[in-house]
């Protein structure tokens, strides 16, 4: 087997992650644990990448996985020790009641020790530093009776200074399963779920059902006709007024909630709403299209999906872009946002693959440009949500019908695109070299492609509703 990609390691970071978060018992403190712990093992990996930047070889072996391993180790055990409000011995003995690695333990050990290690470093460069000079000294008066005497023996090897690392693995827990949410009640006005979720039902609505398309990739042929089921979430932000996020503001903060979701029921607008306090709306039910994403597209192992209202579930975040382009998120939030994933993910078995954001998948067909809805454009946080990072593979509007993206956009951004925007276009003139043709008479080809998809989907649609109304009471697919 090759190295692990990018999204593979931050995959395989977050259950690790994850399966040491339980020691915490606040939901708040488990998730910041999680996010500082993921964030932190990303900065890590890009110095370490910067300064291998011309070691290549050495960042496809298998050595540096485990250098990067290590690192996570050592981060986990640092936000252990920082947050847990408990003695040594007893995080020694939950790391061992959770079946933490062998590796992870001893290192653990070592670093409850390590001011004892820094003062026996510290006293044995001190004695070599007076070693030294006390060696110099005496070198010089005698330099020639000791040359004499000791040329031609054999000289004995100093033992090594460096420690044994701890040898850790990166490997699948084997209890943990993140797929396996279930319902736990059900009632009136909520759902409660054995990952803590709760869903407030209060404003749930009907919209049309859904009815869409997989096409091949390389903008082919169908290759599924009149899918209904959900396939992946797109993220949105509400982009509505905020207040301060402060107690004197509950009140009004609430007020302007259920105008929020009051709006969003009367125009169908998304699935789900989280508010401010991490509150989970279900507005459009999951079985029906919200009107969330219209042109839009996105891509998986499988094929490609075009006008996302009918394929993906909508969850909208209620907040909005700062100046600065950033979207914002209360803590409760991520929480929520983190615990609704998983719900859906183990609903309706969606990859990972297709949970992307708003600004990845939105596009403008008149102008062939991405970005035409910018939330979450940048700074989604994929890793506190279990997630890979979307932004890192090639985009598949960019790769696979030639969209592009103007200096708008990219000042939008704070004066850079997201690496997957140029991997995209990457692939496309790829395509067009292989193909034989120029990338813009390519281009204006799989722009006509796009529309002749998008009018597809709203006939399948109109069929879909049409065959619906004339079913006898009762029917069902």
């Amino acid at each position: 087997m090759g190295p692990r990609t990018r999204a593979e390691s931050a995959q395989i970071y977050s259950k690790i992650v994850e399966r040491y978060a339980h020691f915490f018992e606040r939901p708040e403190v488990r998730l910041r644990f999680l996010h500082q712990t993921l964030s932190r093992q990303a900065a890590s990996c890009e110095r370490l990448d910067a300064k291998l930047e011309r070691c290549s070889w050495f960042r496809k072996s298998r050595a540096y996985e485990r250098l990067l391993e290590w690192m996570l180790y050592r981060l986990i055990v640092q936000e252990l020790h920082r947050l847990l409000p408990t003695t040594a011995r007893e995080r020694m003995r939950l790391l061992r009641r959770n079946r933490a690695p062998l590796a992870a333990r001893v290192f653990f050990s070592f670093y409850q020790i390590r001011h004892g290690f820094y003062a026996a470093g510290l006293a044995c460069a001190v004695l070599a530093l007076f070693g030294v000079y006390s060696g110099a000294v005496w070198t010089s008066a005698r330099v020639s009776d000791y040359l004499a005497s000791r040329y031609g023996k054999t000289r004995t090897a100093a033992p090594s200074q460096n420690p044994v690392l701890p040898q850790v693995s990166a490997q699948h827990l084997p209890d943990y399963r993140p797929e396996k949410v279930w319902l736990v009640e059900e009632k009136d006005a909520h759902e409660r779920y054995s990952n803590g979720g709760r869903i407030l039902t209060e404003y749930e609505t009907d919209n049309h059902p859904r009815a869409f398309n997989l096409y091949a990739r390389g903008g082919g042929q169908v290759i599924e006709t009149g899918r209904r089921e959900p396939v992946g979430i797109v993220y949105h932000t509400s982009e509505s007024d905020m207040l301060p996020f402060t107690a004197d503001n509950n009140e009004s903060i609430e007020t302007r909630t259920r105008g929020l979701l009051e709006y969003v029921r009367r125009n169908r607008s998304y699935n789900y709403l989280i508010d401010r306090f991490g509150q989970i709306y279900r507005v459009v039910r999951d079985t029906e299209a919200a009107n969330h994403a219209g042109n839009s597209i996105w891509a998986d192992g499988r094929g490609v999906y075009v006008g996302l209202n009918e394929s993906f579930i909508g969850v909208c975040f209620e907040t909005n872009s700062t100046e600065a382009g950033e979207e914002r998120l209360t803590e409760a939030q991520l929480v929520s946002g983190r615990l609704l994933t998983q719900i859906l993910r183990s609903r309706h078995g969606l990859d990972d693959a297709n949970c992307v954001t708003h600004g990845l998948v939105s596009v403008n067909p008149d102008r062939m440009l991405v970005g035409f809805h910018r939330d979450w454009a940048r700074d989604f946080p994929f890793a506190a949500f279990g997630l890979s990072d979307k932004y890192q593979p090639p985009t598949p509007a960019l790769g696979e019908f030639g969209f592009t993206y103007d200096g708008e956009l990219v000042d939008a951004l704070g004066g850079r695109i997201w690496p997957g925007a140029r991997a995209g276009e990457e692939q496309f003139n790829s395509r067009a070299g292989a193909a034989g043709v120029r990338a813009d008479d390519l281009r204006r080809r799989m722009r006509q492609r796009y529309r002749e998809l998008m009018d597809e989907q709203r006939r399948l649609r109109r069929d879909r509703d049409a065959s619906d109304a004339s079913a006898p009471a009762g029917d069902s697919d």
